[in-house]
């Protein structure tokens, strides 16, 4: 069994080329969720030492840095003066009543995220292993080494994680106060064999965008909503049409990486497909996955040449923000990003297929799991029980980039009314909610194949059932 947990735990240092797609690394880019980049120092790998001093008397815990609420690196307490400095040289309000916008956002999670937990005696201090390729190399090395922070952080490598026995489960008792008071979307996808292994104070789910101007010009009605594929197809097409090669219908980023993945993936769960079955098996040739991709490919059309498979998602994203694509399946930083660049934005659930249901993947969802080798498992799991509670959660939802977690606030008159498009993200992240499947064996050729198979689909005359047939088999050789 040992030998097979550090089997997998090598087999999923090699799926990271494909993940900064999803956002992470130095700076944030274009159509990356916000605060994916953490920035500041980072360590050799498994390397969780800090000069930070402790306090006597009191459980001090590691935690790794999540680049939406990043303050720097250190014990958390020293960090605020500084912070508060660079928000005032500024000219940014440190001032924050529950309730009200929030300007200072970092700064007011971390100070409550410090009371709570300095009311048990615990003080957090925290590292910086940057995020994408480098985090989970060094996450890797950590584990191997069993020198590790006692919470660690990550997006689409946490499951994988979860599921090679490398994560501590959460306490019952935490497990079924979780499931009775939180969205589904910040603990659904870390749930494996009954028992939940991470917690997202902030998750994403993609709901569908459209430019009101550009589905105006098309003679459509910019303010109603479509609800089917169909009206889908329909819509980007006439849009296209309309554009006459100056701006085009659009629909969804579908490149061969985590970025294509996790936004269409959305689809493939509505219309009841899979990437993989519950033993990490390939399911890539199902009538329902061809369904979906025979609905990119004509997407696909509606978009101009090689745009929509394009591997630098900041291409893709850049296209919407300068107005050349109507319709976008993405998370709800498209909002205020969108309200920056000046696009008077539509948001609605995504359209369903036919015989299709409401579901949805994680984007953008920085899941905390305390490591089966903490050393200070009980304060960690205080640290995450701090995450959703009333006071962080208020937090979130004041700051309107992304929407609770806590069903008390999320389903609140109040916030429906003060909060509109948040809300609709809300109501995306309590349906049946996913995360990406990890692959039983060799995680990144099985989902190089997958992605190869997908764009062969999209861009040639070839027939999908066949092409997703031809993949399945040759995934099946390297996953068994």
């Amino acid at each position: 069994m040992k030998n097979r947990k550090i089997t997998a735990l090598v087999g999923t240092v090699m799926l990271v080329s494909a993940l900064s797609a999803c956002g992470g690394g130095g700076s944030a880019k274009v159509g990356a969720p916000p605060g994916a980049a953490t920035g500041g120092e980072t360590k050799p790998a498994g390397e969780t030492g800090s000069k930070a001093e402790t306090t006597p008397g009191v459980t001090t815990i590691k935690v790794l840095n999540e680049g939406a609420v990043a303050i720097g690196v250190g014990k958390l307490d020293d960090l605020f003066a500084v912070k508060e400095k660079e928000y005032a040289d500024a000219g940014v309000s440190l001032d924050y009543t529950p309730g009200s916008p929030v300007e200072t956002f970092p700064l007011q999670y971390q100070k409550i995220m410090s009371e709570k937990l300095k009311a048990q005696n615990i003080e957090v201090v925290t590292e910086d292993w940057g995020w994408g390729e480098p985090l989970i190399q060094k996450q890797t090395a950590g584990f191997l080494a069993k020198n590790i922070p006692d919470i660690i952080v990550g997006e689409t490598q946490m499951p994988g994680f979860a599921q090679q026995g490398l994560l501590e489960p959460f306490p019952d008792d935490m497990a079924a106060d979780i499931r009775e008071n939180v969205s589904p979307a910040a603990w659904k996808p870390m749930e494996v064999g009954g028992k939940i292994y991470g917690l997202a104070a902030q998750p994403g789910v993609s709901n569908l965008f459209w430019n009101k101007k550009l589905v105006k010009q098309a003679g459509l009605d910019p303010d109603k909503a479509i609800t089917t594929w169909q009206e889908l197809r329909d819509n980007v097409k006439a849009v296209t049409e309309a554009g006459k090669g100056k701006f085009y219908g659009g629909g969804v980023y579908a490149a061969p990486n985590f970025g294509g993945y996790l936004r269409y993936g959305a689809l493939i769960a509505i219309n009841g497909g899979s990437f993989a079955d519950e033993n990490g098996l390939p399911a890539f040739n199902s009538p329902q996955n061809a369904e979906t991709v025979a609905l990119l490919k004509d997407l696909n059309a509606a978009h101009p040449p090689g745009l929509m498979v394009n591997n630098n998602e900041g291409s893709y994203f850049d296209a919407w923000n300068k107005g050349q694509i109507a319709y976008l399946i993405d998370g709800p930083w498209r909002v205020q990003e969108s309200k920056t660049t000046g696009i008077d934005l539509g948001m609605a659930p995504i359209p369903l297929s036919p015989s299709g249901k409401p579901a949805n993947v994680t984007i953008g969802a920085a899941f905390h799991s305390v490591p089966v080798d903490a050393k200070q498992k009980e304060a960690a799991f205080a640290y995450i029980k701090a995450m959703y509670s009333e006071e962080i959660q208020q937090l979130v939802a004041d700051s309107n980039t992304r929407s609770p977690i806590l069903k008390k606030i999320g389903e609140s008159k109040e916030y429906q009314e003060k909060h509109p498009e948040m809300y609709l993200h809300y109501q995306a992240m309590s349906g049946d909610v996913t995360g990406l499947p990890t692959f039983a064996k060799d995680n990144s050729k099985a989902w190089q194949m997958w992605g190869e198979a997908v764009v062969k689909g999209i861009m040639t005359d070839g027939d999908i059932q066949g092409i997703l047939d031809d993949a399945q088999k040759r995934a099946e050789l390297v996953t068994r």
